[in-house]
């Protein structure tokens, strides 16, 4: 990663580098959605349902739903057999002989050979609208897969922000804690000040604002980005519980993987670098945002497959190579 610096990275400011992943994401989603609308079936799955519904209607009317059961057979077919036997029942020659043979031999067999080829069609229609589900899911997965990956890269410069707003919130609040200790210093002896910084760290305050402020900026803006997709595509979106069930755990999530950077940035030495905010956001990431995501989803295998590491270091990388160690705004 630090070899890229000298060149693109080094010519272009982060706006300019952010500018350009989003214009080639949308260019990538654009095509996409094209393709889809080429490619994907025109047919909305819920209208195949509905014609399948009114062919198995329509062979039930017939043959009264009975499907090679012995006895009378019944719907509208039983009717007619009902009809055509009083005929011959009730009266006798040659004629009522030839109308029976002709109902026996040519009538009578078609309710059921019509009744079985709606069944057919109507199963033809729900493989049909399967197939159609089968094909949206898999485009909405690709796209979820690329719009989760320019969140992912965007979302630094306010997660950069939000930082200092922890920070801030931190500063506040451990002001508003000494001043009730200095209010209650006969119970700390003199020093009420220091206690208090010493029981409630800086660091402490800052990661636990960070996080809930942070955590839920990202969780907000992935669920919203699938949704939309999901949306998109004739999917399920979710009941209210579901999703918000999805947003608590992406922000417990996300709380592992700051401590998991916060973790690696401990072992890393010398001056901050491309190469090292990398390391620690894939450390922070794998060991600590998909093994606690994993854990809350009640998944066997929480630890980071190789499929989800090459994902993280495409996205990690882009962010580490899109922005500099201590970039801020207006940089």
């Amino acid at each position: 990663m630090p070899s890229l610096v000298p060149g693109l990275a080094g010519r272009l400011s982060p706006a300019h580098l952010l500018m350009v992943l989003m214009a080639s994401g949308t260019g990538t989603l654009v095509a996409l959605r094209i393709y889809a609308g080429v490619t994907a079936p025109e047919i909305p799955p819920g209208e195949l349902r509905k014609a399948a519904s009114a062919f198995r209607r329509l062979a039930d009317a017939l043959d009264g739903g009975e499907t090679g059961s012995p006895g009378p057979r019944g719907g509208a077919a039983g009717k007619a057999d009902a009809a055509a036997a009083s005929v011959w029942k009730h009266s006798s020659g040659q004629a009522v002989d030839e109308f029976a043979q002709l109902y026996l031999l040519r009538i009578m067999p078609l309710p059921a050979a019509l009744a079985r080829d709606c069944r057919v069609v109507a199963a033809g229609c729900d493989a049909y609208a399967t197939l159609v589900d089968d094909v949206n899911r898999r485009f909405a997965e690709l796209e979820k897969a690329i719009v989760q990956l320019l969140w992912l890269v965007a979302f630094q410069p306010l997660t950069t922000g939000l930082f200092g707003v922890a920070q801030a919130m931190a500063a506040v609040q451990l002001a508003r804690l000494v001043r009730i200790a200095q209010a209650l210093k006969s119970a700390f002896a003199a020093n009420a000040a220091r206690v208090m910084q010493m029981a409630f760290p800086r660091y402490l305050l800052t990661t636990l604002n960070y996080a809930a402020v942070d955590g839920a900026a990202y969780a907000a803006g992935s669920i919203a980005l699938d949704r939309s997709v999901d949306l998109a595509y004739g999917l399920p979106l979710g009941s209210p519980r579901d999703n918000a069930e999805e947003f608590g755990k992406t922000v417990v999530a996300n709380t592992g993987y700051i401590l998991g950077y916060d973790v690696a940035k401990l072992g890393l030495r010398g001056p901050a670098s491309r190469g090292g905010e990398l390391a620690a956001r894939l450390f922070g990431s794998g060991f600590g945002y998909t093994p606690v995501k994993g854990a809350l989803d009640g998944e066997e295998e929480i630890m980071t497959t190789p499929e989800e590491w090459a994902g993280k270091l495409e996205g990690h990388g882009l962010r580490a190579l899109i922005f500099p160690p201590g970039w801020r705004f207006g940089r």
